[in-house]
């Protein structure tokens, strides 16, 4: 969501004739993201809350195209000028929000989820938020406090509008001026029906994607161009503000997060924002004087720093603090996200506003930009690929991912999907203490095994094409054995008679306990609390599994039985370290915490194969 436009927060600012500033826009800029604000506080005081992000669209769409539209009635449209004021207006805010927030999950997320957070950062800096957050699920269920980036989507949405737009508004004033409501229309009504379809058939595309959304934007631009003619006074328009108001307090408490949003839905909101902004004499309306109340258009301004503060604060606060009382977390979020939006605004958001909006420092605002890019992409990329040692299939054929290359003792490969990579980091240490070479080739969500029908996964095939390349003295092989062997224990077997002909020594790791669902921060918010037990028909299903898994000892296979880590004899599973550090990442997942625990076994079954390890790991 974005607050966009530099006239109707600061007009001195920016410029423009403070005749033509409408304070009310900002009140109503103010109800939108109190809104947002109120249904991320909490989910049951404002249910339809997050309707607040399409009265911004329709704001957004709104205002940019009044003012192109103005600059071209001058003949002083300029793209130059109008992307310069979309960097002055929202880039050092969103700069400082970014690393801030990076600083933030260093020191309090877990490995994995600061990985998260910084392929977050990529996408949120290069403006492809919402394709990454479409890709991973259901907005309203994303896990929120291990994505801080998450209310990015919206922005990212608007960013490419604002890419696409002009020059197509443009070329429409050049060109059949005297149609172009007429055209903006036609789009709209084509984009709207995108999303009712998509809502039904694709819903995550309908909710994240710029074509579905579209019809918001242009809905506030057909109205920008209607406007532009002097408001008329008529009766009939009179209560169309008032009434749109009401559509949109309306649209907080009939709209839920579990109704099929956006499609049909997303009209109640849209229709109040544009009942709001039709050409009616605004002098006369009561929703525009009560919209200009002075606190709220205030808020209104601060609007923009505050949609980027409050996720953020929310969701570090909830991941820190998820066993502290409702109560002091809700404080603590409001505190903080509040006073981090007044000091960005008046010692950030607005100076920066006031220097790279000047017209001579036009090259200084696009330098900016691109030392922003240049930092924030690659920072989020290396922050990602640091945390979470995970190969993806366009990686396998080239190896996989390389590491300690130059390395003299030996070499290590690991194999597997998920379950493999969450022990990405910790193996990736231990080859640099034994100095060994490493190249990990488990890919999340992947299936490494063979088939007995002779369909081999793509990702067997080019796995075992490694492994026969690398000829490694250890094969870490780590899956989701329940998950892979279900349908078909057989695969195991024919997976181990090829590898084991070719690695040294192949190390299998077993499951370890599973906890509950509601063993999660968010259990832990709602007052659930250690300790836990593993479900008694999932233990039976994951013990036997395991044992299957166990049979498989040899020569040249070893397997290493995490059970004992991870849960004591009458089933209980050990949550945390003895400092308090979690050992699960989620459900099925360690931590690289919990994996570490796995780390010793490894290393005691490494060297009882190969002691000359012994003298590459110093005192060990």
């Amino acid at each position: 969501m974005r607050d966009s436009s530099y006239s109707a927060t600061l007009a001195p600012v920016s410029g423009m004739p403070s005749a033509e500033y409408r304070p009310a826009i900002d009140g109503l800029r103010a109800v939108a993201v109190l809104a947002v604000f109120l249904f991320h506080l909490n989910r049951r005081l404002l249910p339809g809350g997050f309707v607040g992000v399409d009265i911004f669209f329709v704001l957004s769409g709104y205002l940019i195209t009044s003012i192109i539209l103005r600059d071209c009635e001058r003949k002083k449209f300029s793209f130059g000028r109008f992307y310069q004021r979309r960097i002055a207006r929202l880039l050092a805010v969103f700069f400082t929000v970014a690393l801030a927030t990076l600083i933030g999950a260093l020191f309090i997320y877990s490995n994995q989820d600061l990985a998260s957070a910084g392929a977050g950062l990529s996408a949120a800096a290069a403006s492809v938020a919402n394709f990454k957050y479409m890709l991973q699920g259901n907005y309203f269920v994303l896990s929120p406090d291990a994505q801080p980036f998450l209310h990015c989507w919206s922005l990212s949405v608007e960013e490419q509008f604002y890419m696409l737009f002009p020059s197509a508004f443009l070329l429409l004033y050049l060109n059949a001026n005297k149609c172009r409501t007429h055209v903006l229309t036609a789009l709209c009504a084509v984009s709207l029906l995108s999303c009712l379809v998509m809502t039904y058939m694709r819903p995550q595309w309908a909710f994240f994607l710029l074509p579905a959304r579209a019809w918001e934007l242009l809905t506030g631009s057909i109205l920008a161009t209607v406007n532009r003619n002097k408001p008329t006074k008529r009766k009939l328009l009179a209560s169309w503000p008032l009434i749109g108001l009401g559509l949109i307090v309306l649209s907080f408490f009939v709209i839920s997060e579990g109704s099929a949003f956006p499609g049909y839905l997303a009209i109640l909101p849209v229709a109040g924002t544009a009942s709001f902004l039709v050409p009616y004499d605004i002098s006369r309306s009561f929703a525009e004087r009560l919209l200009s109340w002075g606190p709220l258009v205030l808020v209104g301004r601060m609007s923009y720093s505050l949609y980027l503060w409050h996720w953020p604060v929310f969701s570090l606060v909830d991941y820190r603090f998820c066993l502290a009382s409702p109560l002091v977390r809700l404080i603590l979020k409001v505190l903080v996200s509040v006073g981090a939006t007044v000091a960005c605004f008046f010692f950030i958001e607005g100076p920066s506003r006031q220097f790279f909006n000047h017209p001579n420092r036009r090259r200084l605002a696009f330098a900016f930009l691109g030392c922003s890019l240049v930092i924030l992409v690659p920072l989020g990329i290396v922050i990602r690929r640091a945390n979470y040692i995970n190969a993806e299939m366009s990686d396998i054929p080239k190896g996989g991912l390389a590491f300690n290359q130059a390395a003299t003792n030996g070499s290590i490969v690991l194999m597997g999907d998920s379950n493999g990579s969450m022990y990405g980091k910790m193996v990736k240490s231990l080859a640099n203490e034994l100095s060994l070479r490493l190249n990990v080739i488990s890919v999340a969500a992947g299936d490494p095994l063979p088939r007995s029908s002779g369909q081999h996964p793509s990702l067997w095939l080019e796995s075992v094409a490694v492994v026969r390349r690398e000829k490694p003295d250890f094969l870490l092989f780590v899956c989701n054995w329940e998950g892979k062997l279900r349908d078909d224990r057989g695969r195991l077997g024919l997976a181990l008679k090829e590898l084991k002909q070719i690695a040294h020594i192949v190390i299998l790791v077993t499951q370890p306990p599973e906890l509950p669902r509601l063993a999660s921060r968010e259990g832990m918010r709602e007052g659930i609390r250690p300790p836990f037990t593993e479900d008694s028909g999932e233990r039976a299903v994951r013990v036997d599994v395991n044992r299957f898994v166990k049979s498989f000892q040899a020569d040249n296979v070893v397997v290493i039985d995490t059970e004992p880590l991870f849960s004591n004899e009458v089933g209980v599973i050990r949550f945390a370290d003895k400092d308090g550090g979690p050992l699960y990442q989620d459900g099925d997942h360690l931590s690289t915490i919990g994996a570490n625990l796995v780390k010793g076994e490894l290393i005691k079954a490494m060297i009882k194969y190969k002691p000359a390890l012994l003298g590459e790991s110093g005192n060990r």
